[in-house]
């Protein structure tokens, strides 16, 4: 009986985190295949630059621009968030891809995160952004 307890405690406390599923944002007249990209740099951590830098050849004079941002070690201190947070399901990050045509949204990627954005999780975001608009 205590070895069985035992063994309902540990997985109670040792499953899987759930995985938030993606927002994605797609504007319907867009063409697919998107025939190029150009890569906003400004303000984020090289870091998570150079792996996405790694999987698209991005071209400086493409009119889709992509921006990546992200947010690591979210606090809320809301009382309205009060009872997510304390249940464990207030994210700690998120990471949000967006692809404009000169001002317009054209598409958007974002997921909320219950660890803090590694490169893993922008590469995955880019994967999907890449089987949405580059794939035919």
């Amino acid at each position: 009986m205590h070895k069985l307890l035992l063994l309902s405690f540990l997985l109670l406390f040792s499953a899987c985190e759930e995985k938030a599923k993606p927002v994605v944002i797609k504007k319907s007249t867009l063409e697919i295949p998107v025939s190029c990209m150009k890569l906003n740099r400004v303000g984020v951590d090289k870091e998570l630059l150079a792996s996405v830098e790694n999987l698209y050849a991005f071209k400086e004079g493409c009119s889709f621009a992509l921006s990546l941002s992200f947010k690591k070690d979210i606090v809320c201190n809301s009382s309205y968030n009060a009872m997510s947070k304390n249940m464990g399901k207030f994210p700690k990050s998120f990471v949000k891809l967006e692809l404009r045509h000169g001002m317009e949204l054209v598409y958007s990627y974002y997921v909320d995160l219950y660890s803090n954005v590694d490169e893993d999780d922008v590469v995955e975001g880019f994967t999907r952004l890449k089987k949405d608009l580059l794939l035919k």
